[in-house]
């Protein structure tokens, strides 16, 4: 699936800071026993902080975490998770490896939400246009302008993450030739 809007809608699930990718996003273990098979791997995305999570998550819902989410080694199998159950992610800050891998995979993410964490509750219902930076919590009515997402990372998480991407580049310059 991938979006057309860069204004989206969706469920809050709200984390906290401190985020490390191979203990509170996808605990280290995993990695070896199940490497890159998303199925297998859904059901231990954040089982340490918040159990069931993957049994909660529609697809559409947001995370949103506080400073430093997926901090560590840049193992890509909590991003595999998340990409699976197409989650979007807002957060106050991310490593750039872990963003890099976020948007590779088709994460419609924005790393730079300072505050975020402030302004949502779980469960609430909030919306994002990541063109222009404007945050809405419609539960709440709170808003907030953060920076737009720079638009060809947007493109590209839009399109589905880097092999969609490359694949409609590819087809465009066939037809071209």
């Amino acid at each position: 699936m991938t979006e057309t809007s860069t204004h989206l809608r969706g469920r809050c699930h709200k984390f906290g800071h401190e985020m490390h990718m191979d203990t509170k996003v996808m605990p280290y273990k995993y990695i070896h026993l199940h490497g890159f098979d998303a199925e297998k791997l859904v059901p231990h995305l954040f089982e340490d902080v918040a159990p069931g999570f993957h049994e909660r998550a529609q697809p559409g819902d947001f995370i949103v975490a506080g400073r430093n989410f997926a901090f560590g080694k840049a193992h890509s199998q909590g991003l595999i998770a998340i990409a699976s159950l197409k989650q979007r992610l807002l957060c106050e800050s991310m490593p750039f490896n872990s963003y890099r891998g976020a948007i590779s995979r088709g994460i419609v993410c924005h790393r730079r939400c300072t505050g975020i964490t402030d302004l949502v509750n779980d469960g609430d219902t909030i919306e994002m246009d990541f063109a222009t930076g404007v945050f809405t919590n419609v539960t709440t009515g709170a808003t907030a302008q953060f920076d737009p997402v720079q638009r060809d990372l947007l493109d590209m998480m839009l399109v589905g993450g880097m092999r969609p991407m490359l694949a409609k580049w590819r087809d465009e310059h066939i037809r071209a030739a």
